[in-house]
């Protein structure tokens, strides 16, 4: 029988988890807003932002979402790598897509 460990939680960890989950859902809500700018580019026969962006921004979103979901169901350490992963994968995206 497995022990499961239901006592409260560090008032920083649930912080560090909504910070991360809103990253997570700012990527995803990023990523969402691309395919529509993409979607009505191609319709009026604009550039738009191109399939590799979108295709990039929906990478990290999908990762960030999977993460945090993970992040969500766990406690301890897992909370600390899955939220760092969350940042590391907003930061970079936002780097290499909008700032480099």
């Amino acid at each position: 029988m497995t022990m499961v460990d239901s006592g409260p939680e560090a008032r920083l960890a649930r912080l560090w988890r909504g910070v991360s989950g809103a990253l997570a859902v700012g990527l995803a809500l990023l990523a969402l807003a691309l395919i529509g700018v993409q979607v009505y580019a191609g319709a009026h026969d604009l550039p738009g932002p191109g399939l590799a962006v979108v295709a990039g921004h929906g990478a990290a979103a999908a990762a960030a979402v999977v993460a945090q979901v993970v992040a969500d169901r766990r406690r301890g350490w897992a909370v600390v790598l899955c939220g760092l992963l969350v940042v590391l994968l907003t930061a970079s995206t936002l780097w290499f897509f909008w700032w480099a």
